[in-house]
């Protein structure tokens, strides 16, 4: 621990008013800085005549609240003065704290003491957005973009914005709200599967997405005279092989990812299913870069605050004329992915440098860093979506007339495979589910018929037909014949019945073709076999 004076300024904006409030009034300070976004506290005291506390009524209502907070020294500078630590943000949780005197006449409330949490905007936004919403023929970064919204800035560089996909669903409403997925978990789960860097630029207030780390042009010079303990630590290392394990019928294969530091039979098996030799590739590029080693790290604990501009992602070095040439942080160039702080006045009486700029703080602080070549990404915990979802929806087939009951199949150019189009109407639109001979065997060939209506089973990129719904038009007999019935056909006619039921009691089994006005019919009845053609006039 130790004592230094800063000078920290906080504004707080509700509605159309802004509220500022002086350095020498906050009385707490905590920073939890990473390089995927922040969460902090602040604390501070003012006095309730009416002409000092204009923040209360505004406070107390549920309206937004918009922090601006930035830290700087401002005693003891060694160099000019630095661009201070700041921060944007939104409150998520408040308090507030009256103080009664009982001596004075009416005992009024001549103090108030206010304390904030708050949150980097993206994640207080997306933790509480929950969308269910189907997209076609949209890249994942124009689904990312479509959530936007005031206040979140995001740029997401071409890299990684990924290939128009046939579809792409985000299934986000399930289960109680204590388990189900947000928006902000979706994309960290999607960027963690990709191995997507995800940083949020404390200069411009920027989420970014990129397959590389960004490097910014400021460096900072730490001296040992700044410094309290360094600690250097070192990731465990990966004692696995990976083997992708692809169970395609016409494509299986098995390919084994080696590196260095495995034990030799120790495996991580990865499965796929597919036919395209890119999405092998595609893959075994990313097992590949998932087994690179993560390089050291270290711990710098403070005793001062930084007389320096500094923030997560920029570039330090350890110079050798302040440091020994023989120790681990020579020759190395490192990089900030996380500043913690905690700063508590050591005056709390409210009436010491009231309204002043700054005032002294106890404080602690730690700055983390890594060697700059260190390829390990650094994300918050997220839950797991839960797909599939399921949605209901109607076969389309363009052939044959409106009514006919004609089915259309159509197949991929990349992967051959055969696809319905399934219209659907909630979003109205049209996707694409697998053509499968699902549960029966391949000796029954029943396509699904204009307009049916089925169950279909959504994933983030695929649908599948999941149950069928409805009977087609002729299909279903009247329960008093406790009848089963096999229609084949577009239309009544043109179409040819199979049938088994019961007339008095007694087992009836019928086929009946009709075209147009003709008809033929074989009836297998009690003592009899009978044999009709006739065609209509």
């Amino acid at each position: 621990m130790f004592s230094e004076s800063l000078k920290i300024k906080l504004s707080l904006q509700i509605n159309d008013k802004k509220f500022e409030i002086p350095g020498g009034n906050i009385k707490l300070c905590e920073l939890n800085l990473q390089t995927f976004g922040f969460e902090g506290k602040v604390g501070f005291g003012l006095f309730t005549d009416s002409s000092k506390d204009e923040i209360f009524s505004a406070f107390v209502t549920h309206d937004l609240i918009k922090v601006q907070l930035s830290i700087i020294r401002v005693l003891n500078l060694r160099d000019k003065s630095p661009v201070p630590l700041e921060i944007n943000a939104y409150v998520t949780q408040k308090s507030v704290r009256e103080f009664g005197y009982r001596e004075v006449k009416n005992e009024p409330v001549l103090e108030r003491y206010y304390e904030i949490s708050f949150q980097d905007i993206p994640a207080i936004l997306w933790k509480q957005h929950f969308p269910v919403k189907l997209y076609t023929d949209k890249k994942f970064s124009d689904v990312l973009k479509d959530q936007i919204v005031e206040d979140i800035s995001l740029e997401i560089d071409e890299s990684v914005q990924g290939e128009s996909q046939e579809m792409l669903f985000l299934g986000l409403g399930l289960g109680q709200n204590r388990h189900k997925a947000s928006f902000y978990d979706f994309l960290i789960w999607y960027v963690h599967s990709r191995n997507i860097v995800f940083f949020y630029d404390y200069d411009d207030c920027t989420l970014k997405l990129s397959d590389e780390k960004a490097v910014l042009e400021a460096v900072a010079v730490f001296r040992p005279v700044e410094v309290a303990k360094i600690q250097t630590f070192f990731s465990e290392s990966f004692r696995h092989n990976t083997r992708i394990l692809n169970v395609h019928s016409e494509k299986h294969q098995s390919i084994e990812i080696p590196q260095d530091q495995a034990v030799s039979g120790i495996f991580q098996d990865v499965l796929m299913r597919t036919a395209l030799e890119n999405e092998i590739d595609d893959r075994k590029t990313l097992e590949t870069t998932k087994l690179e080693t993560h390089l050291e790290k270290i711990e710098m604990v403070m005793k001062e605050f930084p007389s320096k501009n500094f923030t997560i992602g920029t570039m330090v070095k350890f110079e050798k004329e302040y440091w020994s040439k023989n120790n681990l942080l020579s020759d190395k160039n490192f990089r900030i992915f996380t500043i913690k702080l905690s700063a508590k006045a050591r005056e709390q009486n409210l009436s010491q440098n009231y309204n002043l700029d700054y005032t002294a703080y106890a404080m602690e602080m730690s700055i983390g860093m890594e060697i700059e070549d260190n390829p390990e990404v650094y994300l918050p915990p997220f839950k797991n979506p839960c797909y599939p979802v399921l949605v209901e929806g109607n076969i389309v087939s363009e052939s044959g007339e409106d009514l006919d009951k004609t089915y259309q199949i159509s197949q991929n150019e990349a992967t051959s495979q055969d696809s319905y189009t399934v219209h659907v109407p909630l979003w109205d639109l049209n996707i694409k589910a697998n053509f499968l001979p699902k549960v029966y065997t391949g000796h029954f060939y029943f396509p699904a018929f204009k307009h049916v209506k089925v169950l279909l089973a959504l994933y983030f990129t695929r649908a599948k037909i999941k149950n069928f719904l409805d009977w087609g038009n002729g299909s279903k007999l009247p329960m008093d014949i406790q009848g089963n019935h096999l229609l084949f056909g577009k239309n009544e006619l043109s179409e040819t019945s199979m049938k088994y039921l019961y007339s008095e009691g007694k087992p009836v089994f019928s086929i009946q073709r009709t075209s147009d006005k003709e008809t033929e019919m074989i009836s297998l009845e009690q003592e009899s076999i009978i044999l009709q053609t006739k065609e209509d006039k």
